[in-house]
């Protein structure tokens, strides 16, 4: 088996072989490549242990909670995007004094930040009614608030903890990130093993599990990285100045509405799904997609460390590299794109080996994922390349676009076209004109512009 992966790993060197930019990108997607393959794995375990144990109504219930509190990551106001470029031209310039500025005046952002988040979770979350926010029965009322202030709580504490994951990006080093979320999915399946031996069904206890495994994860490696292997980023503090605050949040502002049209796209879906349709929807719509997903989180791994990679080719004006790179990714893309083709034709007996009779999935459910997934990887080579050279404008404003119109669209095409889930995954395609069109020209411009390209 051994000999097997030092041959695959021999054959992806040879095609990807170059200077120590392109061995560090290696390194780390063969790391992250086992590391999220194992995570995958505890992931698909995951799905059928926790259906059984809420139930598949529950679970689609803590599926859409999960998406809304995925909009609490926008709070750091694109910081963490912002102090990934500006700490990656840093370590290209091996300036240590910038490297710490940047990072102690983002990470007093994030505690301002966090505090107010908890204050608030404190004051309000007991007044709203969940169940009526997320279209369920409101016999989950109690239960929601409970559930929603655990996990706001945990949240403003990872909050903190999260700005790990710009600097191991920065550094080129995604590999590590993916060893906090191995870490957290094998302590949530513990969790969930547990649970169902000595629990009640509870989306209370399941969010303690899977949150508090998910905290404690990146606790652990943000200690390590700042105590034993960059010391050098605390022992003297930096005080935060304007000049940096603005380098930083004049980038991330525009990333945070970029990632606002994400987020727009992607994670709305579970609650348009669960309050037009059912919460079972939900469940439907996420098991198609966790298993076509494996497909992004493959390409994900080999994109993860570009956009960093980008930046430090710009800032050393090695243009050439960043070309030979987008082809190699098309390449790679066109490869991942058979693999979904296989898997469409396959979903049915995939469906059946997983999670049995459980649930249902419909091919046409299957189809419009597929589309999301390959549009996205492929959208996905080209914005990497954008944001690595901080070239967000362009997008920036078509981001407004997908804000304003993606709701309306998906309604239109799942409630009054009565497509359903299919016309949603339409939708998340039709809105990713940036992915599309326009990123793939803009990065053309560039490449011409920069003499490296036919004119």
């Amino acid at each position: 088996m051994i000999k097997r992966f030092n041959s695959i790993k021999v054959i992806i060197q040879s095609y990807f072989q170059g200077n120590s930019r392109t061995n560090l990108l290696i390194k780390n997607v063969f790391s992250s490549l086992i590391l999220r393959g194992l995570g995958t794995a505890i992931n698909f375990l995951f799905v059928p242990l926790v259906i059984n144990f809420v139930n598949a109504e529950r679970y689609g219930i803590w599926l859409t909670l999960s998406s809304v509190l995925t909009w609490f990551t926008l709070l750091d106001i694109g910081f963490g995007n912002g102090l990934r470029n500006k700490f990656s031209e840093a370590v290209a310039l091996d300036d240590i004094k910038e490297q710490r500025k940047l990072v102690h005046t983002t990470a007093a952002v994030l505690i301002l930040i966090s505090t107010v988040i908890f204050i608030l979770n404190v004051i309000f979350t007991d007044q709203l009614k969940w169940d009526e926010f997320l279209g369920v029965d409101a016999s989950y009322r109690l239960e929601l608030q409970q559930l929603v202030f655990l996990l706001i709580s945990f949240f403003s504490l990872q909050f903190i903890f999260q700005i790990y994951n710009p600097i191991q990006f920065a550094l080129q080093k995604p590999a590590m990130i993916a060893r906090t979320i191995l870490l957290g999915n094998v302590l949530g399946l513990i969790g969930i093993l547990y649970l169902r031996e000595f629990s009640e069904p509870s989306l209370f206890n399941l969010g303690f599990v899977v949150m508090g495994s998910n905290v404690l994860s990146i606790f652990l490696f943000t200690a390590y990285f700042f105590v034993v292997q960059r010391p050098d980023l605390i022992q003297k503090i930096e005080k935060p100045t304007v000049d940096t605050l603005g380098s930083i949040f004049s980038l991330g502002i525009k990333f945070f509405f970029l990632n606002i049209a994400y987020m727009v796209q992607f994670q709305t879906s579970n609650f348009l799904i669960s309050k037009y349709f059912r919460p079972e929807k939900v469940t439907e719509f996420n098991i198609a997609f966790k298993l076509f997903s494996v497909a992004s989180l493959i390409f994900g791994i080999i994109l993860s460390p570009v956009w960093s990679s980008v930046t430090n080719a710009q800032v050393n004006n090695d243009y050439t590299w960043i070309k030979k790179l987008i082809k190699k990714l098309l390449l790679i893309w066109s490869v991942i794109a058979i693999g979904c083709i296989i898997g469409l034709l396959l979903a049915p007996t995939i469906y059946n080996l997983w999670i049995g009779d459980i649930i249902t999935i419909p091919f046409i459910t299957s189809l419009g994922v597929v589309l999301i997934v390959l549009s996205n990887c492929f959208s996905e080579i080209f914005i990497s390349v954008l944001n690595g050279m901080g070239k967000v404008n362009l997008q920036f404003y078509i981001s407004i676009f997908v804000i304003l119109f993606f709701v309306p669209i998906a309604y239109f095409l799942s409630v009054e076209m009565g497509y359903g889930i299919f016309g949603i995954c339409m939708a998340i395609v039709v809105t990713n004109v940036n992915g599309l069109i326009v990123a793939p020209y803009q990065v053309y411009v560039e490449m011409r512009k920069n003499r490296k390209l036919p004119a």
